[in-house]
């Protein structure tokens, strides 16, 4: 393998052992012997699990970046609270097919690792203002074509959105069932969210 393609199936097994296992529980081992890679070839990409874990996130979040993108902020031709919509049913569409009990990385790494590693914190927190920042961005525009009920403030709406979604997950992974995410759009998108006539 090349050393792009050496990274970056180190990155993908590590996504899995750390969506598995959780950062304590994902060993380099294990990851290595999964991606079919020698040990010191984990080190002269990674000088740290820390620093590893970190660049897993990051491409993660630069994926879960590109949906956004492409379903959020560039589908012009749906309202923004649908394409809100779009957004989350894409990803109970994915969970339901997956492992429930993985959850999200962001929420993973949060709750496990980020009052430990201020590297992690800091990606974290970065991970998470960028989400926000799509958010806003379409429930801006939601308030501007007047599909917003006016008692919501859009940033505030965004930052709560993320929050009970995150705590949505965190209980999808307890009970090993997508209904917490059932129950999310419910009363957010069509309880909250719903413009009263």
């Amino acid at each position: 393998m090349s050393k792009i393609d050496t990274r970056a199936v180190l990155i993908d097994e590590g996504l899995k052992a750390l969506l598995s296992h959780g950062y304590d529980g994902a060993g380099i081992g294990p990851i290595l012997k999964s991606a079919g890679v020698p040990k010191g070839s984990f080190y002269h990409f990674f000088e740290s699990k820390e620093e590893f874990a970190s660049a897993v996130l990051a491409n993660y979040c630069t994926n879960n970046q590109k949906v956004r993108t492409r379903l959020l902020l560039e589908n012009r031709s749906k309202a923004p609270l649908q394409r809100l919509r779009d957004y989350f049913d894409y990803y109970e569409t994915v969970y339901s097919s997956g492992d429930p009990t993985c959850g999200c990385l962001l929420g993973n790494l949060a709750q496990s690792i980020a009052a430990h590693s201020e590297v992690l914190q800091r990606e974290l927190n970065r991970s998470f203002t960028a989400w926000q920042e799509d958010f806003k961005t379409v429930l801006r525009e939601a308030r501007d074509a007047g599909e917003l009920p006016e008692h919501l403030d859009p940033d505030e709406t965004a930052a709560f959105l993320i929050d009970a979604y995150e705590g949505a997950l965190i209980r999808m992974k307890a009970e090993g069932s997508i209904k917490p995410l059932q129950r999310f759009r419910t009363m957010t998108l069509d309880g909250l969210l719903t413009r009263k006539s």
